[in-house]
């Protein structure tokens, strides 16, 4: 049975979301992933307790890199509001409470 191979290029595809994606099918894949030339090269295997069809093991590794990219736009296009809303929050704890009783 071969094991599939995915390339991604390296200016398009961020290492943190293959990586994302292969922590994630840990329990069903062996995800290696290597830098060549200017692409990542991924290869996806069963792992030993698994007893996955290799070609649907890829797949389902696309489909869970497409949603750690999601993951990733979503959390860089809500960043400046999660911080406010950080800031706004915790923002009081910084300063003293004054002790009108």
């Amino acid at each position: 049975m071969a094991t599939p191979t995915i390339e991604f290029d390296q200016a398009t595809q961020s290492l943190e979301a293959l990586n994302a994606a292969a922590y994630r099918l840990l329990g069903s894949a062996i995800c290696k992933i290597d830098p060549i030339g200017t692409k990542y090269v991924v290869s996806v295997a069963p792992s030993a307790a698994a007893s996955t069809d290799v070609d649907d093991l890829g797949r389902r590794f696309m489909a869970t890199v497409i949603d750690e990219n999601v993951r990733q736009q979503i959390a860089q296009r809500t960043e400046p509001v999660r911080n406010l809303i950080l800031a706004l929050a915790f923002g009081s704890l910084a300063h003293p409470m004054s002790d009108n009783s």
